[in-house]
């Protein structure tokens, strides 16, 4: 802005400190068996609800719901759901072995129906003169029908060059009014002539013709076309056109407009044993009935592309039913084997529509009333409705047939859907694992960054569990962790064996957590799990919901260890596999090893009893530790963003430290490090000794950051003393 005179300016700043953003913590992604759901997608489910919706119920061949559900028992907020079954490939997403089951819903059989061919285009139909449809039926062929039209002409007989001349000629086209065309007085040849009267005149135009003559054609090629040069004593006396009314020439009215009616007209007074309806899209169907009964247009037509009709054989069928709509599994697996449909008489009263019905376990859960299978661009289409993405079934999808004909199927309950696979034959750890090349398994997490914690539930192999500390200690630049469940059945001294030696997880990775043992939660289903009171669920899942819980309690909570009967509580828990666990000689086991124990003691409520990561010596050996250490990079990482290609100045890097600064004093005053004291929790250095010119000549700017985090306090120690104060008292007198 210039200033040229006095004003007063106003102007907006950036901020000389940036804020740091906000960011989700506990974000647990799982891998693993479900009953349905979607295999080359990762949806994000917020409740059981969601979950059960997406992904389906309680199945034996998983952990997954149980723990999913445990999750949330204990206040988890956000989990991605990655189905997997086997791969041929885990490289190719779309190799996976699960398949669809299916049900083929049939027509009633009410009638044997005619071979028919439908045009996919709509009339009018833009012909030339001499197109031909050449139809072949099962009486023979091909028959011709052939579609003419010819525009109407008058010729004057007038010899050129004449002198000039002056006059008006009255012409009427089409039957319109009559159109008056003016000469100047100077025209003298055909040429003169004719472009006098072309540009004059309306829906016609004039010719030069062999003579020279001039020729005055309708535009309109067909018997709807007309011309007529009307009698006028004053029209130029130089031209000797007649004066009779001329009609256009063929068997359609518009050559180039052919309607649907015209259609029937031609082809059924060509080729016998057809008939022809419709007055948008063209039917020709066989005057006869019967499997035997066929139609075909004949690649040999020339109109068949413009009318949008295929060179098919169309057979008509028999009195018996025919298959009209594909019902299969929206997903893959065996559990449409449990889904129904049932088709009823629409509650319009159309007989054209019908009540749609899907029923799980012999129980409507789904309701399309009134769909239609007559017209694909109706908003009632049964595929428009049924396979909507948002409102549509969550169970089933539906491919209609395209019979000729009646197309909906009969009212019928149908039987149970068949044929479907959950692909479970010959999964192997690899099929969890996945590849970075097909973003399968654990990899199909690579595009969601705001995942931080990961499970495998019930998944307790060395490869799969070394996989997940891989994927989040290098892959994902120590951004996840990954929470480890026990395998089943294990002892203390086993878990230990397993730990240190069987899958080498000790002093592995600060990234990586793991409890024991299993814990046990009230039966949710006696139909799938037994008439048994409690089942036994692998628990990492649960003590993500519960690393949720407490980081809900406010900014401060994520550094908080998951464990102590109130910041490890596990809300679902009653009990536990093995009750070694309860045992303090046994925790004295296992606790070395960098397993956190889950117990209770005397009537405290089950709870985890560790804090530790699966690396004592590293910069961050406690869980809370760790997850709050990670939260601040990854907050630095997009808080410092605006730094980026910006030119390194000493104010640049005054606000990266100011930013930085501001961030760090608002986890002081929530009481997250050691020390409430600012200089005590922390410092920041991106002093000129950290970054000197050769560090700016390779375009960084270097910033170094202290954090005092607080340890959990794992041991509280109290010691006892007899009192002997009164005696030391009485002892001075």
């Amino acid at each position: 802005m210039e200033l040229l005179s006095a004003k007063v300016v106003i102007r907006e700043e950036a901020p000389k400190i940036r804020s740091a953003p906000s960011l989700p913590t506990a974000v647990l992604g799982i891998v693993g068996v479900t009953e349905r759901g979607p295999l080359d997608q990762t949806l994000l489910v917020t409740s059981w609800g969601e979950y059960v919706s997406q992904y389906g119920n309680y199945i034996t061949d998983s952990d997954v719901p149980l723990a999913v559900h445990s999750f949330f028992i204990n206040d988890g907020k956000y989990l991605y759901m990655r189905r997997i079954c086997h791969f041929t490939d885990v490289d190719s997403p779309s190799s996976f072995t699960a398949v669809k089951a299916s049900r083929m819903l049939q027509t009633d059989g009410g009638g044997a129906t005619a071979g028919a061919v439908v045009s996919s285009n709509s009339a009018p139909f833009e012909l030339a003169d001499g197109d031909t449809l050449d139809i072949t039926t099962d009486l023979g062929g091909p028959t011709t029908a052939t579609f003419n039209g010819t525009a109407p002409s008058v010729t004057d007989t007038t010899s050129y060059p004449v002198g000039p001349g002056t006059g008006v000629l009255q012409v009427k086209v089409d039957q319109g009014s009559t159109q008056s065309i003016t000469f100047a007085g100077t025209e003298t040849t055909a040429d003169d002539i004719a472009a006098t009267i072309n540009a004059q005149i309306e829906g016609a135009r004039a010719i030069v013709v062999a003579g020279p003559q001039v020729k005055i054609e309708s535009d309109k090629k067909g018997t709807g076309g007309y011309v007529e040069i009307v009698a006028n004593p004053s029209a130029n006396p130089l031209l000797t056109f007649s004066t009779s009314e001329v009609q256009g020439g063929g068997n359609v009215a518009d050559i180039e407009a052919v309607t649907g009616a015209e259609v029937k007209s031609v082809v059924e007074g060509a080729v016998s044993g057809v008939e022809v309806s419709g007055d948008t899209y063209v039917t020709i169907a066989r005057s006869d009935t019967g499997s035997t009964k066929y139609v075909t247009v004949a690649a040999s037509s020339t109109a068949d592309d413009e009318m949008g009709f295929d060179n098919l054989q169309h057979d008509g069928t028999d009195d018996s039913p025919q298959d009209t709509l594909n019902v299969e599994g929206k997903t893959e697996g065996t559990y449409a084997h449990n889904v129904k449909t049932k088709v009823e008489d629409a509650s319009n009263g159309d007989s054209d529509y019908f009540n749609f019905y899907v029923l799980e376990d012999d129980i409507i859960t789904e309701r399309f009333p009134d769909v239609t299978m007559e017209d694909e661009a109706d908003p009632r289409y049964v595929e428009t409705i049924v396979n909507d993405e948002d409102n549509g079934s969550m169970l089933i999808q539906v491919e209609d047939q395209e019979l000729a004909g009646t197309r909906r199927p009969a009212n019928q309950t149908s039987s149970a859907l068949a044929g479907g696979d959950d692909g479970l034959t010959s999964l192997a750890d690899v099929d969890y694992i996945g590849s970075e090349a097909g973003k399968t398994g654990l990899y199909a997490f690579d595009i969601i960054s705001d995942i931080t914690l990961i499970a495998v539930p019930g998944i307790a192999t060395s490869g799969v569990q070394n996989a997940m500390i891989t994927y989040c200690d290098t892959h994902r630049s120590g951004m996840m962790h990954a929470c480890l469940d026990p395998p089943a059945s294990q002892t203390a001294l086993q878990m230990k064996t397993y730990v240190e030696t069987t899958a080498s997880l000790k002093n592995l990775s600060e990234h990586g957590f793991i409890w024991w043992p299993r814990i046990k939660v009230v039966n949710p289903n006696e139909t799938i799990y037994g008439n048994e009171k409690y089942v036994v669920i692998p628990p990492a899942a649960s003590l993500a919901g519960v690393m949720a819980r407490n980081d809900s309690r406010g900014p401060g909570g994520i550094a908080e260890a998951p464990a102590g009967i109130e910041y490890g509580l596990i809300k679902d828990c009653v009990g536990l596999e093995t009750d070694e666990a309860l045992d303090p000689k046994k925790r004295d086991l296992v606790y070395p090893a960098l397993i956190n124990p889950i117990t209770k003691i005397g009537s405290s409520p089950y709870h985890s009893d560790g804090s530790r990561t699966l690396k004592e010596n590293g910069n961050w050996p406690s869980i809370g530790q760790r997850r709050l250490v990670t939260y601040i990079e990854r907050v630095a990482r997009i808080a410092v963003l605006y730094a980026k290609h910006r030119n390194i100045t000493r104010r640049l890097k005054n606000s990266v430290e100011g930013t930085m600064e501001q961030f760090l004093l608002e986890l002081t005053s929530l009481g997250v490090f050691a020390s409430t004291k600012p200089r005590e929790a922390f410092w920041i250095d991106v002093s000129d000794e950290l970054n000197p010119p050769s560090v700016a000549f390779a375009r960084q700017v270097r910033v170094r950051i202290g954090l005092a985090t607080a340890y959990p306090g794992e041991f509280i120690i109290i010691s006892f003393s007899q009192d002997l104060r009164a005696l030391e008292q009485a002892l001075l007198f």
